[in-house]
């Protein structure tokens, strides 16, 4: 699947440069597993070594102002790693929307990591009241919205050289809260090393056209995946909807 996967998002590619791709991935891959793992005794100053921070200056503007934010993050590079970085030093209400578990026990692990430096989670089910319960506080709300949705009626678009699902998250819930989008990335500089920039992908939401956030962001998404191409989730099933399904809203 990785590299099926990988050959059709990147046509222009030889066979032995996506061989040396994939195996560049799964070094990378592995080394995520353990750096994430490695998150429930990690101190905080050694986070701040590992995931240092590049041009941070829109985030930096909006928590002066007192803005709650949308953090539009993808699955490039390690992004358990740098949500826990990000919640160590900026916002006091950093919450981490995520997909719960029905394996009681990773779930329990999974809320652990993702907890234990400061953030906060809100399963998905309920992330549309939790918000409103919160909006008191200023608060990061972070998504990962380039993966699989299992929804009939989303909306296609065309993402790594295929017709693709899309969720639309990111654009809903900072539409509906009017809350500006900051695109979040990672960027590896060695191994176990990173650093996190950001960029404002929409001021003011509610003033967009409709699908431009959705677009914006899978834009941002494929510009990273296209510069570093062996530090996407190429292990989940991406397209497991076929792109002749003729029900799906183009957009």
């Amino acid at each position: 699947m990785v590299t099926g996967n990988m050959s059709l998002a990147l046509p222009d590619k030889t066979e032995d440069e996506i061989d040396n791709y994939v195996k560049q991935f799964y070094r990378n891959f592995f080394d995520i597993i353990f750096e994430t793992i490695k998150l429930l005794t990690i101190s905080k100053d050694e986070v701040r070594k590992r995931m240092t921070k590049g041009n941070m200056s829109s985030l930096e503007n909006y928590r002066k102002e007192g803005k709650s934010v949308v953090l539009a993050i993808g699955h490039v590079d390690n992004w358990e790693l740098g949500a826990d970085a990000y919640a160590i030093e900026d916002y006091p209400h950093v919450k981490g929307v995520y997909k719960v578990q029905s394996n009681k026990f990773f779930d329990n692990l999974m809320i652990r990591i993702r907890t234990r430096l400061g953030g906060g989670v809100y399963p998905m089910e309920e992330t549309m009241e939790r918000i409103r319960e919160n909006m008191g506080n200023q608060t990061a709300i972070g998504l990962l919205a380039d993966q699989y949705t299992p929804n009939r009626n989303a909306p296609m678009l065309k993402f790594l050289n295929r017709q693709t699902p899309v969720l639309t998250s990111v654009e809903m819930i900072s539409r509906r809260f009017d809350f500006p989008v900051v695109y979040l990335r990672f960027m590896r500089l060695g191994m176990g090393r990173y650093q996190m920039i950001c960029e404002t992908l929409a001021d003011n939401p509610k003033e967009t056209e409709k699908y431009y956030i959705t677009h914006k962001y899978f834009q941002l998404v494929e510009k990273d995946i296209y510069e570093q191409p062996d530090n996407w989730l190429w292990t989940h099933d991406r397209w497991k909807i076929k792109e002749e399904d003729d029900r799906k809203i183009r957009i």
